[in-house]
């Protein structure tokens, strides 16, 4: 088992040297940079003079491979460095706005998880009948239904029918729980939902194809009880591509939640990628880059121990 984690730690910093590599040179493919567009407005006024100093700076003047040696000794040591755009901290930009998007994460995949597990179970164990059918039709309505409309759909409903809107201004957990939950389990349910959707319909292949092999068969004609069967053989053994699932929207959720942060009034990752893109902010995407390839690395490193205690088949491999 240790041999099995030391493999898998030691794939993690490859993994992300080759994404700083990549994201540094694909930045810099962008026609024009963060000085062009702070003076665009006034570029017949400005002189070349004061746009070099301006480039001076910030340290866009020097070569790129000294610009990666700076920037990835800085990441080595945690320093994200300053926003070329508002010449904040970048750990001050994301902090607030990684918490946010964070929770939004946790409480959507807790909401997701309540329903795909249990409703696919069900699915499974009343295949063909119209338990199963219902449960279907969940699933495929939240496929089709964008999270951003539902959270449009929620807002309405939540101001027609109960005369009442969600806070539009966040709140931290620390600061106000109920401000907080109250502004927030509204795009964790949307988002939630169709989380759930995708993964009911795993929990519910995987589970079909675990009933039908030869030792569930076995469990029953010994006479063990439906639950023990479904708890002790099955469910174990039809969560691993779940669970695949499962990480995976978690780590999206991180940062590319958008549309749906917008309709809410949240400030969080995903809206702080887009004005960084808009501003060719290079440190601060390069900085948000990271953090979502760290937060998708960590989670499949989480998702393969979680694997090898599913199924300790894997650690010997």
């Amino acid at each position: 088992m240790h041999t099995y984690l030391l493999k898998r730690l030691l794939l993690i910093f490859p993994t992300l040297f080759g994404v700083a590599v990549v994201t540094f040179l694909l930045i810099r493919i962008i026609p024009g940079d963060v000085v062009e567009l702070r003076y665009s407005g006034d570029r017949g006024a400005v002189s070349q003079q004061l746009l070099d100093q301006e480039r001076a700076r910030i340290g866009l003047d020097k070569p790129v491979w000294r610009q990666f040696a700076t920037w990835i000794w800085g990441v080595a040591r945690l320093d994200f460095g300053q926003s070329m755009w508002t010449g904040a901290p970048i750990w001050q930009e994301i902090k607030l706005r990684f918490a946010l998007s964070l929770q939004v994460a946790v409480m959507a995949t807790i909401v997701a998880v309540l329903l795909a597990i249990p409703l696919g179970v069900l699915a499974a164990l009343k295949q063909d009948t119209w338990i199963d059918y219902a449960v279907r039709v969940f699933s495929i309505a939240g496929l089709a239904m964008p999270s951003f409309w539902l959270g449009i759909v929620l807002i309405l409903m939540l101001l027609i029918v109960f005369q009442w809107l969600p806070p539009m201004v966040y709140t931290p957990f620390w600061v106000s729980p109920w401000q907080n939950l109250a502004q927030l389990i509204w795009p964790a349910l949307a988002v939630g939902y169709r989380y759930s959707a995708v993964a009911t319909r795993m929990t519910r292949s995987a589970m079909l194809e675990v009933l039908r092999e030869d030792y569930i068969r076995t469990a029953r004609a010994k006479g063990l009880m439906q639950k023990l069967v479904l708890s002790r053989h099955a469910l174990k053994n039809a969560m691993l591509p779940v669970l695949t699932v499962v990480a995976i929207e978690f780590a999206f959720l991180i940062g590319g939640l958008v549309v749906t942060e917008q309709v809410f009034n949240l400030n969080g990752i995903g809206l702080l990628f887009v004005q960084a893109v808009a501003h060719r902010d290079y440190t601060l995407l390069q900085a948000l880059v990271m953090l979502v390839a760290g937060a998708f690395i960590l989670v499949n490193f989480l998702m393969d121990v979680a694997y090898a205690w599913l199924d300790p088949r894997i650690r010997y491999r």
